[in-house]
């Protein structure tokens, strides 16, 4: 029996040595040899990592140990974990594993989307759930990094780019091989808001905020209700118009306000040939209007303007976001600015918005669209300029938008 056992020893580990070019460079370091040898064999060069992460060591290949992730589990896209496991002793926690609880910390208490509406008991399940979905893991501690980043005083940035990253290429692969089941249906839909959320906290996020968004409405619509028991059950239209009427308020408008607005889209809309571009642009029109009917119109309005993008085919979507497709980028910065109008009067002062980085955020995203507008077109994106001046005095009330 014991020689059979260190037949199968030596058999595994030729096979890592096969598939590991380290190990195949050093053969008299392998496990078998170093039972058979009487002779005490130096640690040096030694192919068994006592130190590595939990990931290697379940799949029993070695681990370089470089923080905060090893070279296997960046290749594979893997969380790389270097928690203490059972029977061994670990000089001090890791500082990847400190920062990550802090990110996760900050996701479960603070930095969870704001859609679905109200809906913080759904965000703690998901929550639970990123433990067994990699790619919702990443999302929600990419999300809980920056969020940090941009609210502390503490830089995360390049731990919330690693988890991003990580969790956009999970999102790609899953997209290729949509979801089967109902956990990781759910969970690919919550690291896409996650995402969203996350890249209005970005610099330069425009595109692929609509390509997420986009992304998070087409799982919402075709693979969650392929599932009866699904986190997000209850998000659809008719709850989402349920909470809003128990959230809306009716502020007192500023229709003088309204006017300037139309009149700006409707500066836009003479630059306007596609039918997409016209389509988005009385979307616009339809929300802002709104007001004048009631608060709750109005945010029903930008809730279907909100999605408006998500209609289109991929050819004219892609046509739609491209950065040289100037009136459509001034539509999209009208959308951004709506949100923020919309908030002060749909919205009661006595809501607490206590983190102003999404609004600087959107509204530098609004003057780098005017700023690099030709010069013939700068003059349709100067009552955004303007108006970016006000929302940056204002409260930050918005429309609860990831």
């Amino acid at each position: 029996m014991k020689r059979k056992a260190e037949h199968r020893l030596s058999s595994s580990s030729s096979s890592e040595r096969s598939s590991s070019p380290s190990c195949a460079d050093n053969p008299g370091t392998t496990v078998a040899n170093n039972a058979a040898s009487s002779k005490p064999v130096s640690r040096r060069g030694h192919s068994k990592s006592r130190l590595g992460c939990l990931n290697c060591k379940r799949r029993r290949v070695k681990c370089n140990e470089q923080r905060p992730a090893c070279s296997p589990c960046r290749r594979l896209g893997l969380l790389c974990d270097y928690a203490t496991a059972p029977g061994t002793i670990q000089a001090a926690p890791s500082p990847l594993c400190l920062e990550d609880l802090r990110f996760y910390y900050q996701f479960l208490n603070t930095a969870f989307p704001s859609l679905p509406l109200r809906a913080e008991h759904t965000w703690k399940k998901c929550a639970a759930m990123s433990h067994q979905s990699e790619c919702l893991a990443h999302a929600a501690l990419g999300l809980g990094a920056l969020h940090l980043t941009k609210h502390g005083n503490v830089d995360y940035s390049s731990q919330a780019l690693t988890h991003r990253v990580s969790a956009l290429k999970m999102v790609h692969e899953q997209f290729a091989k949509p979801p089967n089941d109902q956990d990781n249906a759910d969970s690919l839909f919550a690291a896409l808001i996650c995402l969203a959320a996350q890249t209005t906290l970005l610099p330069d996020g425009i595109a692929e905020y609509m390509t997420i968004t986009r992304a998070g409405a087409l799982v919402w619509a075709f693979v969650i209700p392929a599932h009866g028991s699904s986190v997000f059950k209850s998000f659809t239209n008719e709850s989402h118009t349920e909470n809003l009427s128990k959230i809306v308020s009716e502020e007192p408008k500023d229709f003088d306000l309204v006017d300037e607005f139309l009149g700006s889209v409707n500066k836009v809309k003479e630059l306007c040939t596609g039918a997409r571009e016209l389509y988005y642009c009385q979307r616009v029109v339809d929300a802002i209007q709104g007001l004048r009917v009631s608060s709750l119109q109005a945010w029903l309005g930008h809730a279907d303007l909100w999605r408006a993008h998500c209609y289109f085919t991929n050819d004219d979507f892609q046509a739609f976001i491209d950065p040289e497709n100037h009136p459509a980028r001034l539509l999209i910065s009208h959308m951004f600015m709506a949100d923020y109008l919309l908030g002060q009067f749909c919205l009661s002062n006595s809501e607490q918005f206590k983190f102003t980085a999404r609004r600087e955020v959107i509204i530098s995203w609004v003057r780098n669209t005017v700023r690099q507008l030709p010069d013939a077109i700068k003059p349709y994106g100067e009552w955004l300029n303007g108006y970016c001046d006000v929302v940056e005095q204002s409260d930050g009330r918005y429309l609860l938008t990831p």
